[in-house]
């Protein structure tokens, strides 16, 4: 949405909202369908290519939305180190806001994270804004408001919808209609900033809302098609067509076992399959997938003819197109993130009575990979030999629940009574051919 100046908001509002298009919010939410695999919208899209009533065998539909887009999520899959004690202590949930907003982000392109106080729990918190409208002035780069519907739980789409309109100066809600709901005096932006994080998934190139997986998206539907047309060569070429010629009207003629069949001199019967290669066909799938995949700096681990185990290290070098991704994202994307979040979230707890240092850091880390029971042990045998790390810290990886004190009687239960050596030195050597003797 642009208006002229500031001044014509309001104005410009209630044009917009009363011939609001859809276009842009319905291809949102019909990937987060995809990706959530909410089998009726799915269904519906399959229908199209299926006008028949009746096509013999149920509509089938695959997930591969949920498993490619959280597959190449996994910046966030380990939670990167933060360092801000105090702010740390007045956040909820940060880590699985980010891991969420992460996902979201690659799957829509554009994503909003609203940071929103808790008053009872003196603490702050964050929602996922899925549909949202940035708001420009003429030739302007970036939006100076935000507008986004709030729905209620139960309510319908196309009941009349209440927007919330946030600016640096301004907020309130907004009717369809164009009517003005006060939230405080003065319609009054308390915090002198719009309480949002914005997540692009690209750099600014043509558009300010970038474009998400649709590939994925369209890559699911190909798959849902591919795989009911399977389904039905399928029961087709098992069973067979029946197929009678030489005969004007089949309709003294039944099939079953039991009932003898008479014909007429002349004509035949018999069942007809059609001539499809089921392996191929199975093989083209796999292809389509792999290359939607590939282009998601992904690859396919197929049940079927799989390695038995791969080491970490072998995963490590075959996912290394992903691992690049995923840290040019901490550049690109993710730092950015954090730190304009942090500012947001600061200037919140600052009208709360809560102060917070300005220093702020985020360590994002490398994706490890999975090792396997052989290496694992080495590198724990390695650490130890050279106090790199303790028992506790190993009781600590296995068990991030315990408390100091139950990690402390941990150890204590493992150490055997050795008064010449420390307790941790043993405890460490204890483990170690514990874990070798396996």
């Amino acid at each position: 949405m642009i208006v002229e100046s500031k001044d014509f908001v309001r104005s410009g509002l209630k044009d917009f909202l009363s011939n609001i298009t859809t276009d842009n919010v319905e291809q949102r939410y019909r990937s987060l369908s995809y990706y959530e695999g909410l089998q009726g919208e799915m269904e519906t899209d399959l229908g199209k290519y299926f006008p028949i009533k009746s096509i013999e065998v149920p509509l089938i539909v695959q997930n591969i939305t949920s498993k490619l887009i959280n597959a190449r999520c996994i910046g966030y899959k380990n939670p990167p180190v933060r360092e801000n004690e105090i702010y740390l202590e007045n956040v909820k949930d940060l880590d699985q806001t980010m891991l969420t907003a992460e996902r979201l982000t690659y799957l829509l392109g554009s994503h909003l994270i609203r940071s929103r106080f808790n008053e009872e729990d003196n603490v702050l918190e964050y929602d996922q804004i899925i549909e949202f409208e940035p708001i420009f002035e003429a030739r302007a780069r970036q939006p100076f408001a935000y507008i986004y519907p709030i729905y209620n739980h139960g309510q319908a789409r196309n009941n009349e919808v209440v927007y919330a309109y946030w600016s640096a100066e301004e907020h309130f809600l907004v009717h369809q209609s164009g009517r003005i709901e006060s939230v405080n005096e003065g319609n009054v932006n308390p915090y002198g900033k719009m309480p949002f994080t914005v997540c692009h998934r690209h750099p600014y190139t043509t558009d300010f809302m970038r474009n998400g997986a649709s590939d994925i998206v369209n890559a699911n539907l190909m798959i849902n098609l591919l795989m009911t047309e399977l389904g039905l060569a399928m029961r087709l070429q098992a069973l067979g067509q029946p197929v009678i010629t030489g005969i004007d009207s089949a309709s003294e003629v039944s099939l079953g076992v039991d009932k003898p069949m008479v014909l007429p001199e002349g004509a035949s019967f018999q069942f007809v399959s059609p001539g499809a290669n089921i392996d191929a066909y199975l093989n083209a799938v796999r292809f389509y997938v792999d290359s939607v995949a590939y282009n998601n700096n992904l690859k396919v681990k197929w049940s079927i003819g799989r390695e038995a185990t791969i080491s970490g290290e072998s995963l490590k070098m075959a996912e290394i197109d992903l691992t690049e991704s995923v840290m040019s994202d901490y550049q690109m994307i993710w730092r950015g993130v954090e730190n304009r979040r942090f500012e947001i979230d600061r200037i919140i707890l600052e009208a709360h009575n809560i102060r917070v240092p300005d220093e702020y850091s985020v360590d994002f880390s490398e994706p490890r990979f999975p090792l396997t029971a052989q290496e694992e042990r080495e590198q724990w045998s390695w650490e130890w030999d050279r106090n790199l790390s303790t028992t506790k810290d190993w009781l600590r990886k296995y068990n991030p629940d315990l408390s100091n004190e139950e990690l402390d009687a941990k150890v204590a239960e493992i150490v055997p009574e050795k008064p010449e050596e420390s307790k941790e030195s043993t405890a460490g050597s204890f483990l170690a051919e514990a874990l070798n003797s396996e």
